[in-house]
C-alpha cells in the first residue's frame, strides 16, 4: 500500500528536450545535413582524397561520420568556441547553429 501511495505522488516527468532535438522529423542527422556540412566546410583539408591537406594533421580525415564522431572534441573547439576552422571562416550563422545541434545529439 505504502508503494502505491509513494508511485502516486511522484513529480511529473521532465521532458528531455536534448532528446527532442535528435530525434524526429526535426532531428539534424549525417545523412540529412552532416555529411554536406562536411563536404562543403571540412574535405579541402580534410579529405583522404585531398592531395593538399593544407598542413591539416593525417589523422584529421572527415571523410565518414564516425571519423568525424572520433574528433568531436576538436570539432567542437575549432569550428564552434574558437571558430578558427575552416581555415578563412566563411560558415554561415545557420549552419553554426544546426552544428551545435548536431554535436549536442552526440555528446
Amino acid at each position: 500500500m505504502t508503494l502505491l501511495l509513494l508511485l502516486g505522488c511522484s513529480p511529473p516527468a521532465v521532458p528531455d528536450t536534448a532528446a527532442a532535438v535528435c530525434v524526429g522529423p526535426d532531428a539534424v542527422t549525417w545523412d540529412n545535413w552532416g555529411e554536406d556540412f562536411f563536404t562543403t566546410y571540412c574535405d579541402a583539408c580534410h579529405s583522404s582524397r585531398t592531395p593538399d591537406r593544407r598542413g591539416a594533421p593525417e589523422a584529421s580525415v572527415f571523410d565518414t561520420e564516425a571519423q568525424v564522431v572520433d574528433q568531436l572534441d576538436r570539432v567542437r573547439v575549432r569550428v564552434l568556441d574558437e571558430q578558427t576552422m575552416p581555415l578563412g571562416g566563411g560558415v554561415f550563422e545557420e549552419d553554426l547553429t544546426l552544428l551545435h545541434r548536431w554535436v549536442a545529439c552526440r555528446e
